[in-house]
């Protein structure tokens, strides 16, 4: 019997030619887009590309993930991982996705029958941006000094909780 794949399942594959995900609540800075063109499947159906945006972990992001409103099944392409500078390696029982440098592992996923499938809270998670990271240093002290000297960690709260 074949196991039914979930919503909530990504699948790393290298016959994807583009991230896809069918549930718009799992990206960040979606950008919606007229005419975005259409994906075609492998039963020849397509669907519209409604717009782009990127999941996150906050220390793992995926770039330009298209939003196929409606898809069952979120796609990973293994050459736009590449392409964004992440190293991808397949042996029998795992897949990694590392830096390019090869020196850190970003998510090591276990195969299931023919299948790389990934824990979606592995790619979705509580984005962890800090809104102080691009100010220049004088700029930042200015921020800590007019909140009566309230700990930087304090300061980013909203950011992390997303309430900004």
């Amino acid at each position: 019997m074949c196991k039914e794949v979930q919503e909530d399942e990504w699948l790393i594959g290298s016959a994807c030619s583009l991230n896809m995900i069918g549930r718009l609540e799992y990206l960040h800075d979606f950008r919606p887009i007229c005419n975005g063109g259409h994906v075609t499947f492998g039963n020849n159906g397509n669907d519209i590309i409604s717009g782009y945006g990127v999941p996150t972990t906050g220390s793992f992001s995926i770039q330009r993930v298209a939003y196929v409103e409606g898809l069952k099944h979120n796609l990973i392409s293994v050459g736009h991982l590449c392409k964004a500078g992440h190293w991808v390696e397949f042996d029998s029982e795992y897949c990694y996705i590392m830096t390019n440098d090869r020196n850190t592992c970003s998510i090591k996923s276990k195969v299931e029958g023919t299948m790389y499938p990934l824990d979606v809270s592995l790619i979705i998670g509580e984005s962890q941006l800090c809104f102080l990271s691009k100010a220049v240093s004088e700029v930042s002290w200015l921020w800590h000094r007019k909140l009566a000297r309230l700990n930087f960690r304090y300061i980013n709260n909203p950011v992390t909780k997303e309430l900004v």
